[in-house]
């Protein structure tokens, strides 16, 4: 059971509490924090460890990079802008414009942008809470004309997916050498590569560790997050360059279809059992835990499932981050994956007998 560690769950205490529930692995996301945050949580993860082994349950670090990203500019005024459906927009990549996102000019911070998309293609802008569908490309002004499919709030800084687009941003930006840098001083036992499209993305994460230093940037593993087509298309090459994977549902669910998620997911599993590596399932897991003391049957199913389908590891989010109830989420976490296991080793020894 993998933790993501937040204001709410950083002190020794909490993580002592969360080890004791069921928690394996530390995850720190350095989408937010600083280093000097991240060094406290490190710090205290291993401070919980020398006053409780726990009769010598191991607890690994890891460290989830922020990766590339498209984001939109900054709103006039920082004020959230109402976007309405069936309206039309412009999406300049001029970064004169960064700071002038209103309800009729959006910027995004990805020059081939123009390149890169097609008629009709869409853009999600905020998780999908706003959907851009582009009617004419101006690739020499740097621009696209597109309609609003849904309406919504249009805040600063907000995350886009291109579904389906063949995004040539590199894989490391200047930030995630930093944090991997950093990675490789605090000694962490795993990275968790965000964005993973090709094999040789896999390779310059390994390339920046060892970098950092020969011995320490070896030995940590590399669990490569599969969030979009290529990563799915190219599965294989990857697989073959990383240690492990990472179902990344959230923002595959963007790029993908979502009613062929599932799909991928038994995919990556599947094939990460053949090869003999490790793969962890992520994302929404238990999400209604995080202002709930239960989850959905429907959670508790996918939890369940993912064990099923063979899975080494399940995840937690804001669940554990930020949510009411940490320590309750991860004991039911737990309670799941062992009547699961159970399940399956009953059925094991149905088939051996």
């Amino acid at each position: 059971i993998i933790c993501t560690i937040g204001p709410k769950t950083k002190s020794v205490e909490m993580i002592t509490k969360l080890r004791e529930a069921g928690m394996n692995i530390v995850r720190m996301n350095f989408s937010h924090g600083s280093y000097e945050y991240h060094g406290e949580v490190i710090a205290n993860a291993r401070k919980s460890y020398e006053q409780d082994p726990m009769g010598g349950n191991l607890l690994a670090i890891a460290l989830d990079t922020k990766g590339p990203e498209i984001r939109t500019g900054m709103t006039v005024g920082n004020e959230n802008v109402m976007l309405e459906k069936g309206t039309r927009l412009t999406v300049t990549t001029d970064e004169a414009k960064k700071d002038e996102c209103s309800a009729s000019l959006i910027y995004m911070d990805y020059k081939n942008l123009p390149k890169v998309m097609s008629i009709g293609g869409i853009i999600f802008v905020d998780d999908g809470l706003i959907a851009l569908k582009c009617v004419s490309i101006d690739a020499g002004a740097g621009t696209l004309e597109c309609e609003v499919v849904n309406s919504g709030l249009l805040g600063s800084k907000k995350g886009c997916n291109l579904p389906e687009v063949d995004v040539d941003l590199p894989a490391l930006s200047q930030k995630d050498k930093a944090d991997l840098a950093f990675a490789v001083e605090q000694n962490v036992d795993m990275i968790f590569a965000s964005f993973i499209r090709k094999a040789q993305d896999v390779r310059d994460v390994r390339a920046c560790l060892v970098a950092a230093d020969p011995v320490i940037g070896k030995r940590i593993r590399i669990v490569s997050k599969i969030e979009n087509h290529e990563g799915v298309r190219n599965f294989d090459a990857i697989l073959a360059e990383t240690d492990g994977v990472m179902v990344a549902r959230g923002d595959l669910g963007m790029e993908i279809p979502m009613e062929k998620v599932w799909m991928a997911q038994k995919m990556m599993i599947t094939k990460c059992k053949a090869a003999g590596k490790y793969v962890v399932t992520a994302t929404e897991m238990l999400a209604s835990m995080e202002d709930k003391p239960f989850p959905t049957r429907a959670e508790a199913c996918d939890v369940a499932n993912a064990v099923l389908d063979g899975t080494n590891a399940v995840m937690l989010s804001s669940e554990s981050a930020m949510g009411d109830f940490p320590v309750e989420t991860v004991t039911t976490m737990r309670r799941i994956v062992e009547e699961a296991e159970h399940a399956m080793a009953s059925v094991k020894q149905l088939v051996d007998a």
